[in-house]
């Protein structure tokens, strides 16, 4: 420890500072040795010197209360220490790179001011709602309590009747040309001698009172008198009667009327029934009752043996070390102080910490900051996979882990991850780390330090580590000195030289690719790229779904290595739009282009064409090449992270004569910082790629979305001035950017829709019609000529074991029916391969691929995300939307429909279909969303709607920024609730003078009980639907 504390700065944990840190001294005042310190915060003499030093203070202050809080808490023991006080060594500076830059000490300095909130905590569910709102949503909270207490109550047996399924009444699985029928006995017991007469005065379906089509499913009958003596138990049969696929649910009221207290009562019981396959419903049920994962948090408390590298990777001689940009200590007091605080408290006290200006100087630390939060979310979210009494299988030198989930990237592990292990309930604090070296379907393999054994038992706490290496290189490329206005915040004087290119320069385009000179959008924009002035900025080029951008950004590259001192770096947020660009590169042979790929990914994943491009070992794994070798490519094809790897070999800023980023629209903004900041100079020219109107980035920290993380670099720069595509003086369509408008994909009536909603109707239709029109008259189709269906259902969205992703055994069984007509019919089907499945849900897919799978027809159709669909194209693609809860209380359209509420998403998935578009869904769920309601009734007005009937008017003209249909079907949930609690409530009060029977009899005189009551028994009464 230091002789003097007081002249210190902040020193954060896995810092570069060379004092040695033995000892420590803790807030409570004590010094004492390093590894010591875990169990002195615990124990009681810290606690209680703390608690006196607040009390005296009267108050607690952040330091104590985190100290206080620490252990119990333990989300903030990502730390594993506290801040280190010590004399500051000659010569250092404000903040070492290595402790995360120069915001570290900024931030640690930093006191923001907490704001005093306006958001109200619900005290039912905590989450925040505004002044304006949280009345309402408590109100929602109230009445679905009373509700289902008033509806329990009305579902039990009482005064001495019993009616059959207490529980419910499932008709299970049923085939639609069935009509099951299932018995319910009412039984009375024995009682008062003679018995009062009671008589079962109605007995309906509920829906028949709201006069919805569920009053056409369920019938009931009454097999005997309606008036019920103890030892004469009563029949009622209740049929089935099913029309589409999908889940049906109903309530069967029984009112009893009591002669002799002149009062009635009411029995409900539940109906309910599902038309589907019985196999498939048998085969996808949850594996195991889900439930919510349990968040361990990493705590390091104790020392850590290292581990080895993977003995397949080739060394790499790398020239630049990234430093560590470790998590300050400000961003996590703010994120795990004590105390109850709102989303809006937390966002006010990150905005403290920024300067208000955002500028080429304040540029990189407020990227930075949201970093920091977007990371210590994705290690939150490792925490819920920690695993406790897990076994290792030693396989020597290294030991396999099973890990649940791992398939569904859940966890997600790569070779060269760490994971952390110690001997569970051990004395030794000692956690080994463990190198993944090798990743299996359900288990990795792992290589630890060789003092790490079994031998003391074979039962493991496990926790996993997050790979930092993605969020240093962003940290990186944000803090170095390359600023450059024309590229952060071009403006008009980044632009004023510039012109729109002539008809002369166009002319002297020879294309390479004859479909591009075909397109005068496209055209224009290869000449326009390839007469960039070196240090313009970004070039635009604005692709909607199936106008060829990527063709359009590869012939531009094709024509600038004309010129032999071009060299090109190709960028793309994700592996599969790389590949894509460099499948569409490979002509140009090996020698020119090479696919740089990272060491962790596989490569089984690699298209095989593109191995002849890659660095591979005689181990089969991705190796780096030289610097030299890099620098005889004149074109390198990568993710946006992975271009950060010629910058760390040392390759010089400006090598490269151009940087083109495909599918920019999906990449944060730090990760297209990588490549342009690391590696481009005053003369560089930038070329983006992409369609601000589809998929946005994926961004896990709520905080650092609102603040801007979830904004693409593309979107930013797109909403400046000089990239208006109308009404601007400096720059505009033609100058800065191209907005391409000939749609090569989908038939004109899959497309007109997001052309309506998402492109100002500007998108030409251009397709090929022999591919797009080849389904028109498919057997599938409702009506011909219109390539589009909507499929409503009703199924029921269910989570499994600890996945907390949702799938719909309904849907997964329609999607399995069309996959499979559309394979067999002969005239008018598609081959699988010419198939895709959507769906926003990983455990949906899984259920969809196991049932496809089970037949070889349907194996080689793909099945994935809206993600991994994007670029891409299918002559049929089939969406399913799996939401479909229905409580509409105070619903949260936001919550409710999950993934599909999203607009970006929402057009993707629409826009990959060329001749045949097939969306499965709950409409009543679907319809809370303005834009999905739009779609639905664009479908129907074009007759391709087909299963449950449309429940609003789809002539009426939607607004797809106004909820005013949503708050209408909450309102009207919560007025039929209000109506059935003061339905229920009268039926028990009201005398029986004051009712009228339902039903009439006819008079049997043969009945024995005819004397008794003076009515016949043997009518049979079946309720008017």
């Amino acid at each position: 420890m230091a002789p003097n504390p007081t002249n210190s700065h902040v020193c954060l944990p896995g810092s570069s500072c060379e004092l040695i840190h033995q000892s420590v001294k803790c807030s409570c005042g004590l010094v004492i040795r390093k590894y010591d310190y875990p169990s002195h915060v615990r124990g009681k003499r810290h606690r209680d010197t703390l608690a006196a030093r607040a009390q005296a203070s009267g108050s607690t202050s952040i330091a104590a209360s985190y100290e206080l809080g620490r252990y119990k808490r333990g989300a903030v023991d990502r730390q594993p220490f506290p801040i280190l006080e010590h004399a500051e060594p000659k010569g250092s500076g404000s903040g070492g790179g290595r402790s995360g830059g120069p915001l570290a000490a900024s931030i640690s300095r930093s006191n923001p001011s907490s704001s005093s909130s306006d958001l109200r905590r619900c005290p039912h569910c905590s989450r925040d709602f505004s002044p304006s709102e949280i009345q309402a949503h408590i109100d929602g909270h109230k009445l679905r309590q009373r509700l289902h207490s008033a509806l329990e109550k009305a579902q039990s047996n009482k005064n001495g009747f019993t009616v059959d399924g207490l529980d419910g009444v499932d008709f299970g699985i049923v085939r639609e040309e069935e009509e099951p029928v299932v018995r319910l006995k009412i039984t009375r017991e024995s009682g008062e001698t003679p018995p009062p007469p009671v008589v079962l005065t109605r007995c309906r379906m509920l829906s028949s009172m709201r006069g919805d089509e569920h009053g056409d499913r369920f019938s009931v009958e009454l097999v005997g008198s309606p008036w019920i003596n103890p030892g004469r138990p009563r029949i009622l049969n209740i049929k089935f009667h099913p029309s589409y696929a999908g889940r049906y649910d109903d309530t069967l009221e029984l009112i009893f009327r009591d002669y002799q207290k002149k009062t009635r009562f009411i029995i409900h019981r539940k109906i309910l029934a599902t038309v589907g396959d019985r196999q498939d419903h048998e085969h996808l049920a949850p594996s195991a009752p889900y439930t919510r994962r349990k968040r361990v948090p990493l705590k390091i408390d104790g020392p850590i043996r290292r581990s080895l590298r993977p003995p397949t990777w080739t060394k790499t001689k790398w020239v630049e070390m990234l430093p560590k940009f470790d998590i300050p200590r400000g961003i996590t007091d703010i994120l795990y102080r004590r105390g109850a605080r709102t989303r809006k408290d937390v966002l006010a006290l990150v905005k403290g910490m920024m300067d208000p200006e955002f500028d080429t100087r304040t540029y990189g630390k407020r990227f930075q900051i949201l970093l920091y939060l977007e990371e210590e979310q994705m290690k939150q979210d490792l925490d819920a996979y920690a695993m406790e009494e897990a076994s290792l299988t030693p396989k020597h030198p290294r030991y396999e882990l099973k890990v649940e989930g791992l398939a569904e990237g859940r966890p997600s592990v790569l070779v060269g991850d760490f994971i952390l292990v110690r001997h569970q309930n051990a004395s030794d604090p000692t956690w080994y780390q463990g190198r993944v070296h090798q990743v299996y379907e359900n288990h990795v393999s792992l290589r630890f330090d060789d003092r790490f054994s079994t031998y003391r038992g074979n039962s493991f706490e496990v926790r996993f580590v997050l790979n930092r290496l993605s969020i240093r290189r962003m940290h990186a490329a944000l803090m170095n000195n390359n600023n450059p206005a024309r590229f952060l915040f071009p403006g008009p004087e980044h632009a004023r030289n510039l012109r729109t290119v002539t008809r002369e320069l166009i002319d002297n385009v020879v294309p390479i690719n004859r479909l591009v000179g075909e397109d005068p959008e496209q055209l224009e924009a290869v000449t326009a790229i390839v007469n960039m002035p070196p240090g313009s900025p970004p070039f635009v080029v604005f692709g909607p779904p199936g106008t060829g951008k990527t063709v359009t950004i590869v012939e531009a590259m094709r024509q600038l290595l004309v010129k032999p001192s071009t060299r090109l770096l190709v960028c793309a947020p994700n592996n599969s739009a790389a590949d894509l660009i460099a499948q569409q590169l490979s002509v140009l042979g090996p020698s020119t282009v090479l696919r740089l790929n990272s060491l962790t990914r596989k490569l089984s994943e690699l298209p095989k064409t593109l191995h002849r491009f890659s660095i591979i070992n005689d181990n089969e794994v991705f190796a780096m090449p030289t610097k030299e070798e890099l620098q005889k490519y004149r074109v390198v094809v990568s993710t946006c992270i992975t271009a950060g790897v010629p910058a760390s070999l040392g390759i010089p800023k400006g090598f490269y004569t151009h940087i083109f980023v495909d599918e920019a629209g999906q990449a944060m903004e730090p990760t297209v910082m990588v490549p342009l900041k690391a590696l481009a100079d005053g003369k560089t020219n930038v070329i983006l790629a992409g369609d601000n109107k589809q998929l946005g980035p994926i961004v896990h920290s709520g905080i650092a979305a609102a603040l801007g993380l979830k904004t693409s670099y593309l979107a930013r720069i797109m909403d400046r001035e000089i990239y208006a595509l109308e009404g601007t003086s400096v720059g505009g369509r033609g100058v800065t950017i191209i907005k391409l408008l000939k749609n090569f994909r989908s038939h004109p009536a899959i497309l007109e829709f997001s052309n309506q909603h998402f492109y100002n109707n500007e998108l030409q239709y251009c397709g090929n019609p022999a591919l797009t029109r080849s389904l028109e008259t498919s057997d599938q189709l409702p009506k011909k000529k219109f390539p589009l269906i909507f499929h409503g259902i009703v199924g029921k969205d269910q989570r499994e074991a600890s996945s907390p992703s949702f799938f719909n055994i309904e849907e997964a069984t329609l999607v399995k029916r069309y996959c499979l007509s559309l394979v067999s019919e002969r005239k008018n089907g598609a081959r699988a391969d010419q198939i895709a499945v959507i769906t926003p849900y990983h455990a949906q897919r899984i259920k969809i691929l196991n049932l496809l799978h089970r037949d070889p027809k349907t194996r080689d159709i793909k099945v994935g995300s809206v993600e991994e669909f994007q670029g891409q194209e299918r002559r049929v693609v089939i969406i399913s939307t799996v939401r479909s809860s229905t409580d509409f209380i105070g619903a949260d359209i936001t919550r409710m429909l999950g993934f599909v509420a999203s607009p970006h998403r929402f057009n993707v998935a629409v826009t990959r279909a060329q001749a045949l578009l097939i969306v499965v869904g709950n409409p009543n769920v679907l319809s809370l969303d303005p834009l999905w309601r739009s779609f639905l009734s664009y479908v129907h007005r074009g007759g391709g709607w087909r299963g449950k009937a449309i429940s609003w008017d789809p002539t009426r003209p939607d607004d797809d920024n106004n909820d005013g249909y949503g708050t209408e079907i909450r309102q009207r949930a919560s007025a039929e609730a209000e109506e059935t609690l003061a339905r229920l409530k009268s039926m028990i009060v009201r005398k029986n003078e004051e009712m009228e029977d339902g039903f009439e009899f006819e008079l049997n005189d043969s009945d024995d009980e005819l004397a008794h009551f003076g009515f016949g028994e043997g009518a049979v009464f079946r309720e008017e639907d």
